[in-house]
């Protein structure tokens, strides 16, 4: 069965951002990325490995990106970002995660090529889901909720 494609007749599409926000702007953002077809391939140890480091290097690639909190879960990352509107080269949310799904899925090609392995490359669902942190409180709860995923999720799993 081949792949659906995207038919404006039958798929509407909304906007996922919000309308007037700048997302240059300074301060801190929630994000959620998830694989393709939810598919639980980040339990690969090496593909574990390239997220992670280039999760680390997202702040060589953009000066003035602080990276906060990370969890790598099977089938989608949660991360804490933190823009500086200062910067003279303005980034953007949609730059930073762009690049980081940019950079992982070609890193794990090579690795899939030169290992001679049997994996499918595809690695990110189409976007991603943001939310743009708005105070302490909700840092806090976002920072506890990406620190805690990894138990709820195993608690979720143990108890089915």
């Amino acid at each position: 069965m081949g792949e659906l494609r995207y038919d404006p007749n039958i798929h509407h599409r909304h906007p996922i951002r919000l309308p007037d926000y700048q997302y240059a702007s300074k301060g801190a953002y929630f994000v959620t990325i998830c694989t393709h077809g939810r598919i639980p391939c980040f339990e690969q140890p090496a593909l574990r490995t390239i997220l992670e480091e280039t999760w680390l290097a997202l702040p060589e690639r953009f000066p003035g990106l602080i990276l906060d909190e990370y969890v790598m879960m099977p089938d989608h990352v949660h991360f804490i970002v933190w823009l500086n509107a200062s910067v003279t080269e303005r980034m953007t949310l949609g730059k930073v995660v762009g690049a980081y799904k940019s950079l992982t899925s070609v890193t794990w090609l090579q690795h899939i090529e030169m290992a001679g392995l049997n994996e499918r490359g595809k690695i990110w669902q189409r976007n991603y889901m943001e939310h743009v942190i708005r105070g302490e409180g909700e840092l806090a709860r976002l920072r506890d909720y990406i620190r805690t995923n990894p138990l709820r999720a195993a608690l979720k799993k143990d108890s089915l």
